[in-house]
């Protein structure tokens, strides 16, 4: 299973709550939202990693190639030939990934800061329905 797909099993547990426990999800709420921006943190971090990375394994193919090479080839010329390399490739697809989960953490984030107006919307709903 992927991360992607744990985090959406997880975050969907942490959005979910009633009547009976909106008070113990409205005082977990900050605790939520740390872990859940403290994963968007680590995963930037990663992403950068992994593209600088791949910028240096693409810069070490472009060496090698150009002096494996018999004639002169320009860099873009180069490059075009080593990004199809299967390292490449995977390293590319790599960073797809991140930058998956970097974005479905974001919408989460703006999830979970909507939360406590939800919850304060909920509140005023139930009151009324009490009167």
């Amino acid at each position: 299973m992927s991360i992607l797909e744990d985090y959406i099993k997880e975050m969907e547990k942490d959005v979910v709550f009633d009547d009976f426990t909106i008070k113990d999800t409205q005082m977990k709420l900050p605790a939520i939202k740390h872990k859940w921006v403290g994963r968007l943190v680590r995963h930037k971090q990663q992403l950068h990693v992994k593209e600088a990375a791949y910028n240096k394994l693409k810069k070490r193919l472009m060496k090698e190639a150009k002096e494996a090479s018999t004639y002169q080839i320009s860099n873009p010329a180069l490059e075009k030939v080593v990004i199809k390399h299967d390292t490449l490739v995977e390293k590319q697809e790599e960073i797809e990934d991140e930058k998956l989960i970097i974005d479905f953490l974001e919408k989460g984030e703006k999830l979970f800061n909507g939360m406590s107006f939800d919850i304060k919307n909920l509140v005023e709903i139930m009151k009324m329905e009490t009167l």
